[in-house]
């Protein structure tokens, strides 16, 4: 059995018990993605497949809720470093699976990835500290909160470290559920500006006909980053020049696994095909372009949408997918991920990964709704 960790020493870095922190804590799933996105920003663009974005978004969100609780309590800290009474017999702190969570590999990685956590939140403290410290300057005691929040990360770092001694580097690869990228071949297709809503298979076969109202473009031997990449670059550049809003919504299929193994090949493409009608009709006016990345799986960019209109467009497309997608004579249900430029970011490897991440965690909700078990249902008297 391993020794015990010693609790860190920080008789100076005391407990902020009156910390106002319950709107960080109602709001983990956006902390854990803007921990994702820094984590992403911080990779090379051929290693962003390899981060593993599920583990990030059904635990990041309670690792952020451990830290920010440990912050405001030496008791929380104690839980987070797994030296609580009968830890032997409690629940493994999310701090010990941070290497799965960040795919981080080594120390080194370990370390960047807590330095990014710890970043994440400081500065989300800030944004809620601000309005108190606009009414009462001395109110907040800035300097204790960042010693705090940096005492509890190198908590979180020490137990991070053992928990990955202990664990198979297999098992931290297992973690990455994207397939590797393809190796660019051939020439890269012209661009066109779009006029109405486009689909980019990058699937399709050589032979594949466009549909009369759809044109459809063969992206597989697309040089560089994947078409999608490609075509949020384009509405930067544009961007850049008019500074009007777009957003990147990254739509596919719920359960999208399991439909592929009980559906025939030709079934998930028909079904696939339906869903891209639904979203294409959808688009109607915004001049956008939809990106197929595979059947059940599509990129859409609508140029001119805000936040506001991004929440929207995302009712939007649920609805009008229910409406007009059938599985077996079943509606179907998609998951969407958003992000919209310029507030989520301003590269496209870091809108579509931002995208990404709200879409796994559209993923962890929806296995949540359907594991909650149902309300029991009195019988009759």
């Amino acid at each position: 059995m391993p020794a015990p960790r010693p609790a860190l020493a920080g008789a100076h870095a005391r407990a902020i018990a009156d910390l106002p922190a319950d709107a960080l804590l109602a709001h983990d799933q956006e902390l854990a993605r803007r921990w994702a996105i820094a984590l992403i920003r911080a990779l090379p663009l051929p290693d962003i497949g390899q981060l593993p974005l599920d583990a990030l978004a059904s635990d990041a969100p309670a690792l952020c809720r451990h830290i920010i609780k440990a912050v405001q309590s030496d008791a929380e800290l104690e839980r987070l470093a797994g030296h609580q009474a009968g830890a032997q017999d409690a629940p493994a702190s999310p701090a010990a699976r941070l290497a799965l969570i960040a795919g981080a590999h080594d120390p080194v990685a370990l370390l960047a990835a807590v330095e990014a956590l710890r970043g994440v939140l400081w500065q989300a403290l800030l944004e809620q500290l601000s309005p108190a410290l606009d009414e009462q300057p001395r109110a907040w005691p800035l300097a204790e909160a960042g010693n705090r929040l940096a005492h509890v990360c190198a908590a979180v770092l020490a137990v991070a470290i053992e928990g990955a001694s202990q664990a198979s580097p297999a098992v931290i690869r297992e973690t990455s559920t994207e397939p590797p990228a393809q190796p660019p071949r051939g020439p890269a297709p012209r661009h066109h500006a779009p006029s109405r809503a486009v689909i980019v298979d990058e699937q399709a076969g050589p032979g594949a006909a466009p549909a009369a109202a759809i044109e459809i473009r063969d992206q597989r031997r697309a040089e560089g980053p994947a078409a999608w990449i490609h075509a949020i670059g384009g509405e930067l550049e544009r961007h850049k020049r008019d500074a009007r809003p777009f957003t990147v919504l990254l739509v596919e299929l719920a359960e999208l696994e399991r439909l592929r193994s009980e559906s025939s090949p030709e079934d998930l493409a028909q079904l696939a095909e339906q869903v891209e009608q639904a979203l294409t009709a959808t688009l109607g006016e915004l001049s956008g372009s939809l990106t197929r990345e595979r059947p059940g799986r599509c990129w859409v960019l609508a140029p001119d949408t805000d936040s506001a209109g991004a929440a929207l467009l995302e009712h939007h497309i649920s609805r009008a997918v229910a409406a007009g997608a059938r599985h077996r004579g079943q509606p179907v249900e998609v998951l969407v991920g958003a992000a919209v430029c310029p507030r989520d970011g301003r590269e496209a490897a870091a809108l579509a990964a931002y995208a990404d991440v709200g879409l796994y965690s559209a993923r962890a909700a929806l296995r949540a709704r359907r594991e909650r078990p149902s309300a029991p249902v009195d019988g009759p008297a």
